[in-house]
């Protein structure tokens, strides 16, 4: 929804908020709320205070306040869960598919969880079970996002004999995209997608045209592992089976989405010092205090450019037009060393770079930052030479723009591997630091340079 259309949506349910809800209030928000769809709704919550977004909860009727439940951020969630009526919550977790429900009670934390699962309990029995199972599994595996909602026949089933099958209990299963095919002992022999089952005769039998043995991971899988095989495979449902081969569930592909989104995010605003939850409603004063730390820590890097330069203090004081070239160093070498450890991340979240292949990844940047390095180092060499009016110079401004350049694509590249080789986030220690490096470095060499050749520039 346009950022406009969803700010209109929340200042039109604030203004129904203000007016007594037997004063035109309750018309005004039912007006408001009539055919809007649960993601926009989540989205004009999101400019909304906590109480307004529960008053605005506390209307919908079941369906779609289920679907706003499964899409709202962690924070308000458990706001929600804390502050709504007594039950309500459980009966809406009952609308949900059990993996969305245990998702909505992992995030209202652990003692409302515990309330949440007790109202479940008396509520659907077994639906509570299934979200306590699923629960049992770790954070960011597999088994978290799985279902058991899957079409499944034996692998003696016909076209026809599956199609009366999925008409029989398609509105009870997540997803009849993929129909799995199993064998009396519940392992997975194949899949074969709906549109193989439309357009085969009703007497032909399953295993004449399903893909046998399809990838399946197990319920311990790193989410993001199974993501990459739906990406690699193009499917649109991925089998979770035990340690004997018999399906557990599957994971459907929007569960997935939510799955890349979410990391996607988290890298981006880790390696920029900050943190996923900022987006959510924490406070300023909290924002701050999760920011000082990395934005202190690079104040006192950059202190080492000052120290840098007050070591030249007499290369600059004896060419000053040194100074001007200083800051377009710093600030494309940094840029390089930014954009080689953005690739190195992306390319080891989502597979494509290897630690066991690392010299790849390094040789392929490396050839790169030299092109990139050349081209830079070329121009503004020549207009240092142009602008100073001696050759010697414009040598200087292009010898300390490549190097620098070249330096800092080999710290972008290797620092996120060797933090992942280390066991740490390579998102957390290439964002804030890999700028400040590069300022130091690029300005070291660049007077390091002027100062060895200071005697050809006079």
């Amino acid at each position: 929804m346009p950022q406009t259309e969803r700010q209109s949506l929340a200042e039109n349910l604030k203004a129904a908020l203000r007016k007594p809800l037997g004063g035109g209030g309750d018309v005004r928000l039912t007006a408001a709320l009539a055919g809007r769809h649960p993601a926009d709704i989540v989205e004009a919550m999101g400019d909304m205070t906590p109480p307004e977004a529960l008053a605005v909860f506390n209307w919908l009727d079941n369906a779609r306040a289920a679907e706003v439940l499964d899409e709202l951020d962690s924070e308000t969630v458990r706001f929600l869960t804390t502050n709504a009526p007594s039950g309500r919550i459980a009966e809406l977790l009952d609308h949900l598919p059990m993996d969305d429900a245990a998702e909505v009670v992992s995030e209202a934390g652990p003692d409302q969880a515990e309330a949440l699962l007790a109202d479940l309990t008396a509520r659907a029995p077994e639906d509570a079970a299934e979200v306590r199972k699923l629960l049992a599994y770790p954070e960011g595996t597999t088994g978290r996002l799985m279902t058991d909602k899957f079409a499944a026949v034996l692998l003696g089933a016909t076209a026809g004999e599956t199609l009366d099958y999925l008409r029989r209990n398609a509105d009870a299963l997540e997803t009849i995209n993929e129909v799995y095919v199993l064998d009396t002992d519940r392992q997975l022999r194949g899949v074969t997608p709906i549109r193989h089952i439309l357009t085969a005769a009703p007497r032909t039998p399953i295993r004449a045209f399903m893909t046998p043995e399809p990838v399946s991971v197990g319920p311990e899988t790193d989410q993001q592992d199974a993501a990459r095989l739906i990406s690699r495979y193009d499917a649109l449902t991925l089998p979770v089976t035990d340690a004997g081969g018999r399906l557990l569930g599957i994971v459907t592909i929007d569960d997935i989405m939510d799955v890349l989104v979410e990391e996607f995010n988290e890298d981006y605003l880790r390696s920029v010092g900050s943190d996923a939850e900022e987006l959510e409603r924490k406070s300023p004063v909290q924002i701050a205090r999760l920011r000082l730390p990395w934005i202190l820590a690079t104040l006192f890097i950059e202190l080492g450019a000052g120290v840098v330069i007050h070591v030249f203090d007499a290369t600059l004081t004896k060419f000053i037009l040194l100074a001007s070239f200083m800051p377009i160093i710093s600030a494309i070498s940094g840029n390089t060393g930014l954009q080689s450890a953005a690739i190195i991340i992306r390319g080891l979240s989502s597979g494509q770079v290897q630690l066991a292949h690392w010299r790849h990844a390094v040789t392929r940047q490396m050839a790169t930052t030299l092109i990139l390095g050349g081209a830079c180092a070329a121009t503004i060499g020549i207009i240092g030479g142009i602008w100073d009016k001696h050759w010697a110079f414009g040598l200087v401004v292009f010898l300390g723009m490549f190097a620098s350049v070249n330096i800092a694509g080999v710290v972008g590249t290797c620092v996120p591997l060797l933090s992942k080789r280390a066991g740490f986030d390579p998102a957390l220690t290439a964002g804030p630091f890999e700028t400040a490096f590069q300022d130091v470095i690029g300005i070291s060499i660049f007077l390091s340079l002027a100062s060895v050749l200071l005697h050809w520039l006079k």
